[in-house]
C-alpha cells in the first residue's frame, strides 16, 4: 500500500504530557460514531479518560500524535499486551477515575454508560488475545481527515508495534463507521464479529 507524503508541517511524534489536553478534546470531538460528541457528554473528558487517555499513561512508547503546524490534530494509541494492559486498568486506572469522578452527577445516558463501563469493563476473551495480544484506537479532527494522514499515521503504529515483536492486533469499529472499517480493510484488518462493534483483526508476523 503506497503512503500519501505528509507536508514538512505535518509531523508524527510521541505524545507528551502537554498533549494530554488536546488528546482528550480529539476523543470528544469524534466520540459519537467519528462526529462531535461534545452534546453527550456532561464532563467533556469523559470519552477520553476511557479510550485515549489511559494508553498515554500505560504505554507512552506506542502512543502518538499527528502535529500541523504544531498543533495537536489526531491521535493513535495501542496496548502491545491487551491483558497486561487490562489488568493495569483493573488496578490503577480505574480506582483512580473512581476517585477523579466521585461527585460526578451522570446527567446523560452517555454519561450513565461511561460510569457503568468504569464499574464493570469486560476482558477481551482469550479467543481474541491469544493471536492478536495487541489493540489500539486512532482518532483525527475532522479538517485533517480524508487527506492520507490517517494512513500514514496507522502505519506509524504498526510498524512500531511490528519492531516491538508484537504478532497481531485487533480493534473495534463503530457500527455508525462503516466507511472506516473499509479503511482498515486496506491495512490487511480483517472483520471478527459485529457484537455489539465491528471486531477487526491483523496478524502482524
Amino acid at each position: 500500500m503506497t503512503m500519501p507524503d505528509l507536508s514538512s508541517s505535518v509531523i508524527i511524534r510521541n505524545a507528551q504530557p502537554s498533549d494530554e489536553a488536546a488528546i482528550l478534546d480529539i476523543c470528544l470531538r469524534t466520540s459519537d460514531g467519528g462526529q462531535d460528541g461534545s452534546h453527550l457528554y456532561t464532563d467533556p473528558r469523559l470519552p477520553g479518560l476511557l479510550w485515549a487517555l489511559p494508553y498515554v499513561r500505560f504505554c507512552a512508547v506506542h502512543a502518538f500524535v499527528l502535529t500541523k503546524d504544531a498543533a495537536v490534530m489526531g491521535y493513535c494509541v495501542a496496548a502491545p499486551n491487551t491483558i497486561a494492559y487490562e489488568e493495569w486498568l483493573k488496578v490503577e486506572w480505574w480506582p483512580y477515575l473512581k476517585s477523579e469522578l466521585r461527585d460526578f452527577c451522570a446527567e446523560t445516558a452517555e454519561d450513565e454508560d461511561i460510569l457503568s463501563y468504569i464499574e464493570g469493563a469486560p476482558r477481551t476473551p482469550p479467543q481474541v488475545t491469544d493471536l492478536f495480544p495487541a489493540h489500539l484506537h486512532i482518532n483525527l479532527l475532522p479538517e485533517i481527515q480524508n487527506g492520507g494522514h490517517g494512513s500514514v499515521l496507522l502505519r506509524h503504529q504498526l510498524d512500531a508495534l511490528e519492531r516491538a515483536g508484537v504478532t497481531g492486533i485487533h480493534l473495534g469499529v463503530n457500527q455508525k463507521n462503516e466507511e472506516v472499517a473499509a479503511f482498515y480493510a486496506k491495512f490487511g484488518f480483517v472483520e471478527l464479529d459485529r457484537r455489539p462493534s465491528i471486531l477487526m483483526a491483523k496478524r502482524i508476523a
